[in-house]
């Protein structure tokens, strides 16, 4: 049984169509929701031990009102930041995409391989709030042992990968926030973790990179 070229055609449009809209949908979530994550740490890591009296009362609500003043206008504000399109011309543009799919799948490499050694709380910051109640021992195994902050070189990854697939303006534009604003978060992460395990963190972090994972 063959199937006509039209169909084929036809067929290859839809997926094409399936592909851009998922793409579409992810670039703008990254766009609308990340920015959320940026103000939720710029909140707590300066004034951790005022939070901390609060439990994880303090975490919801901090949640809450970053998500609330930076997620909501950008929702709203979708249409026009979306509009602008910086995409290059073929091929060239095709070949970028194709550097973000692979940022994409490593990202999620090391994501899975940092979240196989840490606890949910731990990830999502509840850990910060109640380290009474998550004892977490200073990690310089698995993906730890080739860089200090595999979280944040997924998440850079994630918002890379945003852009380089879609093109869009406001994508490149957070990917060069991005780049500006990780560095300060993890500067802030650094103090935390030199107060809590001293010298073992210091040797820590001349053994191993800060950020870019070492390949040996």
């Amino acid at each position: 049984m063959t199937i006509d070229a039209p169909v084929c055609n036809t067929i290859l449009r839809g997926m094409a169509t399936i592909l851009w809209s998922l793409a579409t949908l992810y670039a703008q979530g990254i766009v609308i929701f990340y920015p959320g994550v940026f103000v939720f740490w710029f909140i707590v890591h300066p004034n951790i031990d005022r939070l901390r009296p609060w439990g994880p009362r303090a975490y919801l609500a901090v949640a809450a009102f970053a998500w609330f003043v930076t997620a909501g206008p950008l929702f709203l504000l979708r249409r026009r930041m979306f509009s602008l399109d910086w995409s290059l011309p073929q091929p060239f543009q095709g070949i970028v995409a194709g550097i973000g799919i692979t940022a994409l799948i490593l990202a999620i490499t090391v994501f899975r391989q940092a979240t196989k050694q840490i606890p949910f709380r731990t990830l999502i910051g509840i850990a910060e709030i109640e380290p009474h109640k998550t004892k977490q021992p200073m990690l310089n195994s698995g993906i730890y042992s080739k860089t200090r902050n595999p979280i944040y070189f997924a998440h850079w990854l994630l918002v890379f990968a945003a852009a380089a697939v879609s093109g869009f303006a406001a994508n490149w534009i957070m990917f060069a926030l991005d780049c500006m604003i990780v560095p300060l978060l993890i500067f802030a992460e650094e103090r935390e973790l030199l107060a809590r395990y001293g010298r073992d963190f210091s040797d820590y972090m001349r053994r191993v990179p800060r950020f870019f994972p070492q390949l040996r």
